[in-house]
């Protein structure tokens, strides 16, 4: 592993708590903190299952024909598809996760390619996701 940092698509999600990740890391520009990761190989990963879960989303979202979406939509999928995508393996129902790269090594062993993955059947947990709860 060396010092390079590399684009971490769930940086958002990982830095609000609500997921972990093995090869995350904190930097700083200014005052302003972000996210990043330390392995090549896993931020290339991550970036190919987003574009995977945001490629299947258009229609949950009603976002067809849609370049840019809002921060809560990329929220939705992300959050929405890493919770959805953890059920549909593990078959349990949880809140948060743990390890997005144990996830992803998980639909990797799966599914040997993120083409493979069921999205009809993460599609309805996608579109009731709610990023914030109402107590």
């Amino acid at each position: 592993m060396s010092n390079k940092h590399y684009t971490c698509p769930f940086s958002h999600i990982i830095l609000n708590g609500r997921c972990g990740c093995k090869f995350s890391t904190k930097d700083c520009v200014a005052e302003k903190e972000f996210g990043s990761c330390l392995d090549i190989e896993y931020s290339s990963d991550c970036q190919l299952l987003y574009q995977q879960l945001r490629n299947n989303s258009n229609f949950v979202l009603n976002a067809h024909n849609q370049n840019k979406l809002s921060v809560a939509q990329q929220s939705k999928i992300k959050m929405g598809g890493l919770l959805a995508l953890q059920e549909v393996i593990t078959n349990k129902d949880v809140d948060s996760i743990d390890d997005i790269s144990t996830l992803i090594q998980l639909v990797y062993k799966k599914y040997s390619n993120f083409e493979n993955i069921p999205f009809s059947e993460l599609m309805p947990k996608i579109s009731a996701f709610k990023f914030r709860r109402k107590f």
